[in-house]
């Protein structure tokens, strides 16, 4: 039998990963499922924009047949726990808070359901989210262990031009907006959430620079996602204090 693949997306990464994967694998086991392949994609902390990129970066890669568990919810209220398909064929199970919107959106809606309720239950990733992505694993038939739910009920998660996505150990911001094509060398004011910040250079390959030189380049996510950084220099975004969802624009310097 082909090994069935699950990509836990979430920020619940210290043991409480290591938790939601045994129980998936327990309940793999119990429907006749043994040893999936069970991957952690860490989320920054709270972050619905971050879990939002994550699921679509990963949905680039991932084969049909694939399973992502969303693990993430900082809303102070209880979203429905949502399950499906999209046209690609990647499976998914997670809270309806936007983070699947952008995913779905780029891949399309092929069944949609939201699982019985069991009332809250404290880490719902691991005693709702698991064994019902196990359920997914198994190939169990959607209806049986939840109902339809409409596509116009989904959260939508809007994140403009500009918001900061992601930000990599190597301190460097993935940024939303369309790929950006300047001539080498050519210097910019970067601005963030409308305050000018610091200037940079636009580079295509940045880290030709010099050490902690900020460069604003076509990076390599999502076929060229804009992304700003400070050569070499993984500390820089802190001593700016720029952070996930702040907005980031930039100025020509003529």
């Amino acid at each position: 039998m082909e090994k069935k693949h699950v990509v836990v997306i979430t920020d619940c990464k210290d043991v409480a990963f290591n938790e939601m994967a045994w129980i998936i694998r327990q309940e793999c086991s119990k429907l006749g499922v043994e040893d999936p392949n069970i991957e952690l994609v860490s989320v920054s902390e709270f972050s619905v924009i971050n879990a939002s990129f994550l699921v679509r970066l990963m949905a680039e890669q991932c084969l049909p047949g694939t399973i992502f568990s969303l693990v993430i919810n900082p809303q102070k209220h209880r979203s429905a726990r949502i399950y499906g398909k999209t046209k690609n064929g990647i499976l998914f199970f997670g809270a309806n808070t936007g983070s699947f919107n952008w995913f779905l959106k780029d891949f399309g809606v092929e069944e949609l359901y939201e699982v019985n309720d069991p009332g809250f239950i404290s880490f719902g990733g691991k005693y709702v989210h698991a064994p019902n992505v196990a359920k997914l694993v198994a190939g169990i038939s959607f209806d049986s262990f939840g109902k339809k739910f409409p596509v116009d009920q989904l959260s939508i998660l809007e994140i403009p031009k500009g918001t900061v996505v992601h930000i990599d150990n190597f301190g460097l911001m993935k940024i939303m907006g369309d790929t950006p094509k300047y001539e080498e060398n050519q210097k910019f004011k970067i601005i963030v959430n409308d305050e000018y910040k610091f200037d940079a250079v636009f580079s295509n390959r940045m880290m030709s620079k010099e050490d902690k030189i900020w460069v604003l380049y076509a990076g390599s996510s999502l076929h060229g996602l804009p992304e700003v950084g400070a050569v070499r220099h993984k500390e820089g975004f802190k001593e700016m204090n720029i952070k996930i969802g702040d907005v980031i624009t930039w100025e020509e310097v003529k």
